[in-house]
């Protein structure tokens, strides 16, 4: 005949040893809404960031074109920027180019700034559009074009827009 004493043991130690794992589970979970609220909570960090990178997707080899950068400041004071924007053709080492324009930007104000290139190695920094028309009668492809633009401070993702070389 079974002992009644150590009957009843078994499932005592298994409820026990469940609840342990609860009170763990109950602990991590406090812990995680805890960090979400403070997450929450938190102000966010702001800081001055590159908003749009565009330019047609056609270029000519010879002809320039211009692509725009705009920066914005949504921080509440003003803030010194520096982008650095990078160009280069598949291949040709030659043609590329690195720019680099500064601005101070006022809380909640936009800088934009135009880059023309023939995609021959030289380019410019313009304020204000340039006024080249689109390549609509588009040659051969001969190649793709890309450019990267960057703050130089604080180290932020890169915005790159590429596109078609015709000849």
């Amino acid at each position: 005949m079974r002992s009644l004493s150590g009957a009843g043991r078994r499932p005592i130690t298994r409820q026990l040893g469940r609840a342990w794992r609860l009170g763990r589970d109950l602990v991590g979970v406090l812990r995680a809404i805890g960090r979400t609220f403070g997450w929450a909570l938190r102000a966010p960090v702001v800081e001055p960031a590159l908003a749009l990178l565009e330019g047609a997707p056609l270029a000519r080899l010879g002809t320039p074109s211009a692509y725009r950068i705009r920066a914005y400041n949504p921080c509440t004071a003003p803030r010194s920027l520096r982008v650095l924007a990078t160009g280069w053709l598949d291949g040709v080492a030659d043609a590329g180019f690195q720019l680099e324009w500064e601005d101070i930007l006022e809380p909640g104000t936009a800088a934009e700034r135009w880059i023309r290139t023939d995609w021959r190695g030289t380019a410019t920094v313009l304020g204000r559009n340039a006024g080249e028309l689109p390549v609509w009668n588009a040659g051969e492809v001969i190649g793709r074009w890309h450019i990267e633009a960057r703050l130089a401070e604080p180290d932020g993702t890169a915005l790159h827009v590429s596109g078609a070389l015709v000849g």
